[in-house]
């Protein structure tokens, strides 16, 4: 994975065309457009190249959520609370015959030592980790519409004629809290003081978001770490929760119902949320987050999610860093792009290190200020609900143009796609190219373009068996 991807930033790296100009922070920048590929069902690759007050690298997917094969996901590092992994990692651990995670980012900051992210968490609308903390998150659920706000997830626990709220799931146990352990967590909760717990099992559905549901209570224990069932849960009360807890039976039956809201107190039912911060770009605007953490005005890598006015396009972004190629940018700066490239709101994820944007057979398509891949606590991934399938039925160039001189050779790259947009070969072999006199002759037995000496655009043709695709050709001189 790691030869591939280094092979694309190297191609992208050789050229540039379309260019423009931004005005990032009133300061103006060229942008150059290396390359444009499709990558996914209905998802674009585009790398840009700016130059201006601060050289930036910048990588970014456009994905259409209106198509019925794509699915966002966020997934925990080894499933777990408590792991990192890298983001490639995740994808290929979750792959299987009918599901390809083909595309991933980074997602939520994290505790570097302990592998647990910072803000709450919804795979699938199960119950990962939850922290109502001033925190804020993306989310999307069936209908398919992110939303990026601070949301408020609650879970109610009804025993009898007594209701709690509970302060947190798979969080480490705080004084006078009732909190929620599932598998996730460990083997067994928290040793902590002045605690009673119980065991729960579900009696139909497990907890998720938007029901609610009964649980049987299996054993109680007047302490603290209790083991967690594979198939149940813990409901830990310390302090001044402890009496709620500590007042259930073996045998007793509770519900617990979970909801979640927006900031405006909208009732919502995401079935995928991962935290970030913060939101950076709103209704078009730039917000103005730098009293919030400290490295946010400074020049770091960057990541960033966002979404198009209609809410049906997302656009997932790096911003390489730390590096006299690419120097990094504000979160200002950041949420400026992130509008150019067609966002009408965004969200600030975990950067510097940790920035790095996973294409299925391409690899790391950026470059990682580590000098190598980071292991991250999770990620936000596109997942293409597809059988595996390797058949190639339609071909496209690695470069969408490219721009030579004369008595130039180019032997291009071909990439081979299966019939749901996902790419199955990054080199497809026996491609036979043909163009105009105009633009040269070709050689080495139908894979190499010999430029002659015309000046112009012109049209450079690559053939598989039935399968044909088309490139421009720029000669300078």
């Amino acid at each position: 994975m790691k030869r591939i991807a280094l092979h694309i930033i190297s191609v992208l790296m050789t050229f540039s065309v379309s260019a423009t100009e931004w005005t990032l922070q009133g300061k103006p920048y060229t942008v150059d457009t290396l390359n444009h590929i499709n990558v996914g069902p209905g998802t674009t690759l585009t790398s840009l190249r700016l130059t201006g007050t601060q050289n930036l690298n910048i990588f970014y997917t456009t994905t259409d959520l209106t198509n019925p094969l794509i699915e966002m996901e966020v997934l925990k590092a080894k499933d777990i609370i408590y792991a990192r992994e890298e983001v490639s990692a995740m994808a290929l651990n979750h792959d299987n015959d009918s599901i390809q995670y083909f595309l991933g980012v980074n997602a939520d900051f994290f505790n570097m030592r302990r592998g647990n992210s910072i803000g709450s968490q919804i795979s699938n609308g199960e119950l990962v980790y939850v922290d109502n903390s001033d925190r804020t998150q993306w989310a999307i659920g069936p209908d398919r519409l992110p939303i990026m706000d601070c949301l408020s997830i609650n879970s109610t626990v009804i025993a009898g004629e007594n209701v709690a709220m509970i302060s947190g799931v798979n969080k480490v146990a705080t004084e006078n809290s009732l909190n929620l352990y599932t598998p996730r967590y460990g083997s067994v909760t928290d040793n902590t003081k002045n605690t009673a717990e119980v065991v729960l099992v579900p009696i139909g559905s497990s907890i998720s978001v938007g029901k609610s549901v009964k649980l049987a209570v299996t054993s109680v224990n007047s302490s603290s770490s209790t083991p967690i069932p594979a198939n149940g849960y813990v409901l830990s009360g310390t302090g001044s929760d402890k009496d709620f807890v500590a007042a259930l039976k073996k045998g007793d039956t509770i519900e617990i119902a979970t909801t979640i809201s927006t900031s405006k107190g909208q009732n919502i039912i995401p079935t995928n949320v991962v935290s970030g911060y913060p939101v950076i770009l709103s209704n078009g605007k730039t917000t103005d987050p730098v009293d919030i953490l400290r490295h946010l005005n400074g020049l770091h890598p960057r990541t960033a999610v966002g979404n198009d006015k209609d809410r049906t396009k997302l656009i997932i972004l790096i911003v390489d860093g730390r590096s006299k190629d690419s120097e990094g940018c504000t979160s200002k700066v950041l949420a400026d792009i992130m509008r150019y490239v067609g966002c009408d709101d965004a969200i600030n994820l975990d950067g510097g290190g940790s920035s790095e944007l996973y294409v299925r057979s391409l690899g790391i398509c950026n470059v990682p200020s580590d000098g190598k891949e980071r292991t991250v606590a999770n990620g936000l991934f596109a997942v293409a609900k597809v059988p595996v399938d390797n058949e190639i039925t339609s071909i496209a160039f690695a470069e969408f143009r490219k721009n030579l001189n004369e008595k130039d050779t180019y032997t291009p790259v071909i990439y081979g796609y299966n019939k749901y947009g996902i790419i199955v070969s990054t080199d497809v072999k026996n491609v036979k190219l043909s163009c105009p006199r105009q633009l040269g002759k070709i050689i080495q037995k139908g894979t190499t373009l010999q430029v002659a000496g015309n000046k112009g655009v012109h049209t450079l043709t690559a053939r598989l068996d039935n399968l044909t695709t088309t490139m421009k050709i720029t000669v300078n001189k």
